[in-house]
């Protein structure tokens, strides 16, 4: 952890010859596990080995993941060979212009998914000085058209050792060796008897031109069995609302009539099953769910995705005909629209308000595993306790606490540690951004971040501050930032 872990010898003496490093094995925001790493300069060189290990990796045809090594002290940077791992399509594309468009330097590999695939990485670099204080930082970037990348996770690996020298052994008896890490201070909400009610959302899907419901269809049997469990397990629904949709290639007159079908075969599904049939039901439709198109466009970004966006926007061209305008204009985007987005148009979305009930461990373990949406933050930090902390059961869970409550104040602290501990700091500044300045757990976690960047003044701060507050683990860090800060001096 950078500034943090700290080898310190105090003798004057001879430098080693080689500086060589082999760091922990990390996972990356994608499931990439880095094994093997090492960091060895001799001769003037620097060398840097790795294994990137994707067995655990999911590459759409479509896109590419870039993973790029980069070197740097804060100040200086210098950026390493990047690993592209493609799916199918991008590989074929890679393929056909490796010669006169992409860089020799960059190494390419097809991933083929749900298979064991490991890759040796190894740069050799003139060695600088600056680089006695480096860190080595995965970008890991996803990449669709034209390799435009939408979206970035920086993740620290590993860092230079500090210089060690040779003296008598009176002078290693003198040696001041801290090589402790900062502890983290979870959040955890307190008991609610009466807990608030929560939102659970869920979508049935259709066949083109259908409003039949067919339970074995797009994971539709997995949705009506949640919507069971939910109804045995809540105790207070407040109120069901269906909302049918169609996707746009029909006629809009089709169109309307098909969603408002969706949606009533909804409720009819229901009361024939015997599903909340005590509880309210409204029922609405829209003919196209364009906002959801629109949130698709912008995070695929895929070519003359502002343009389609602008045509969906545009009041001057009518509902109906904004369809076949996307289709005459861009088809090439239309028909990967057409068939990849548009059968997740065919939809009733179902959006129930409810209280959960209070639940032992076991059906919340169940619950988490089929829809955690199902589950208060409570009942998720009780699962979480049943794993150590730390642990990567632990931490799965804390980021699927954030995910499934991302303004939950409790859910952001606890995921910003669960970055910090991955070296993630980036991430973690991120989840801490917008908490209450006067938060114990968010103070300690601050204070840690900033222990990270070499801002100890400010860090001794927010551990006192966390300390006041009644935070042990701020105790523990005041102690370990008081050593760091006497090494320093």
């Amino acid at each position: 952890m950078k500034h943090i872990t700290k080898y310190l010898l105090l003798a004057c003496c001879t430098l080693l010859f080689a500086l060589t490093l082999q760091a922990q094995n990390s996972v990356t925001a994608n499931g990439v596990s880095v094994d093997d790493i090492t960091m060895k300069q001799a001769n003037g060189r620097l060398d840097i080995a790795m294994v990137f290990d994707m067995s655990n990796l999911h590459v759409r045809s479509n896109r590419s993941l870039r993973i790029t090594p980069l070197l740097s002290d804060g100040r200086e940077m210098l950026q390493l060979p990047a690993v592209i791992i493609d799916g199918r399509r991008r590989s074929i594309i890679h393929e056909r212009h490796a010669d006169d468009i992409f860089p020799s330097a960059d190494t390419y590999v097809r991933r083929k998914n749900r298979s064991e695939q490991a890759l040796e990485y190894d740069a050799n670099v003139t060695y600088q000085p600056w680089m006695a204080n480096a860190e080595l930082i995965l970008r890991e970037e996803w990449c669709a058209c034209h390799d435009a990348p939408y979206t970035e996770d920086l993740l620290a690996i590993a860092s230079m050792p500090k210089t060690t020298q040779q003296g008598s052994d009176a002078d290693h008896q003198q040696a001041i060796v801290t090589d402790a890490k900062p502890k983290m201070a979870y959040a955890m909400p307190s008991a609610n008897d009466n807990p608030s009610p929560i939102h659970y959302d869920a979508a049935i899907y259709f066949h083109v031109n259908k409003s039949d419901i067919i339970p074995s269809y797009m994971g539709n049997q997995h949705t009506i069995d949640s919507l069971r469990t939910l109804f045995a397990n809540s105790k207070d629904i407040k109120a069901v609302k269906l909302m049918g949709y169609a996707s746009p290639e029909g006629p809009l007159p089709f169109n309307k009539s098909l969603a408002a079908k969706r949606a009533t075969a909804i409720k009819d599904y229901m009361a024939k099953n015997n599903i909340g049939t005590s509880v309210p039901v409204t029922v609405d439709s829209a003919t196209t769910d364009w906002a959801t198109i629109k949130d698709w466009l912008t995070a695929s970004r895929i070519e003359n995705y502002l343009k389609i966006i602008a045509i969906i926007d545009d009041n001057s061209i009518a509902e109906a005909d904004k369809n076949a305008t996307i289709r005459k204009q861009f088809p090439v985007a239309y028909n990967f629209m057409l068939r990849q987005w548009y059968p997740k148009l065919r939809t009733t979305d179902i959006s129930i308000e409810h209280t959960p009930a209070k639940m032992d461990v076991a059906t919340a373990k169940k619950l988490l595993n089929e829809n955690p949406s199902q589950l208060s933050l409570e009942d998720i930090y009780l699962v979480a306790l049943t794993f150590d902390k730390g642990s990567k059961e632990w931490n799965d869970i804390i980021l699927l606490a954030v995910q499934t409550y991302p303004q939950s104040p409790e859910a952001r602290v606890n995921a910003a540690n669960v970055a910090m501990a991955n070296g993630n700091y980036a991430q973690a500044a991120t989840y801490l951004q917008g908490l209450p300045a006067t938060m114990p757990e968010a103070m300690n976690s601050r204070g840690i971040l900033a222990m990270s960047q070499g801002n100890y003044s400010q860090a001794m701060m927010l551990f006192e501050g966390a300390a006041k507050a009644g935070v042990s683990e701020a105790n523990y860090n005041i102690g370990l930032l008081k050593q760091l800060m006497a090494a320093k001096q």
